[in-house]
């Protein structure tokens, strides 16, 4: 579904959008449904990936020239705010993603994928290896760094 489109569910107000069930988070939290909230939740599911909010407002504003970077900073700092989304800091940059399920990041640190996993994947090897040592780990969030499997095969190719 294209941005425009979620603009017609929204307009109808049926939430049939790809994102209705963030729709209704939005509606739950007491956020109003506003074109630019809806287009961002759009463009990020659409994406597949986190953004940071300059290439997040050319892809908003490609559909909607009136939503402004002003507005797309101030929707996706509500919307973190109220746990609708999440970000993640890599390279200077803060990146947006949503926060529809618990999961954790892994970071290629050659060619800069940002993969997620399932937190319940994860939590459990996590859990095991930290409670030796007393720690206690947030239940989502975490970055792991690394190399994805294409750059590690690059590597090996190289040699």
């Amino acid at each position: 579904m294209k941005p425009k489109d979620a603009a017609t569910a929204f307009a109808r107000g049926d939430g049939s959008g790809v994102n209705g069930d963030m729709e209704k988070i939005l509606i739950r939290l007491g956020l109003r449904r506003t074109i630019p909230r809806l287009t961002i939740l759009e463009v990020l599911a659409e994406a597949g990936t986190h953004l940071s909010v300059l290439p997040l407002h050319r892809r908003v504003a490609d559909t909607f020239p009136m939503v402004n970077l002003s507005m797309v900073y101030r929707n996706v700092t509500v919307m973190s705010e109220h746990g609708v989304l999440h970000s993640v800091e890599h390279g200077g940059e803060t990146l947006f993603g949503l926060a529809e399920t618990p999961h954790h990041h892994l970071l290629c640190e050659k060619c800069g994928l940002l993969a997620e996993v399932p937190a319940d994947r994860l939590d459990p090897a996590l859990a095991s290896v930290l409670s030796g040592v007393g720690f206690e780990m947030d239940s989502a969030g975490q970055l792991l760094r690394g190399r994805c499997r294409r750059c590690r095969h690059a590597s090996r190719d190289a040699r």
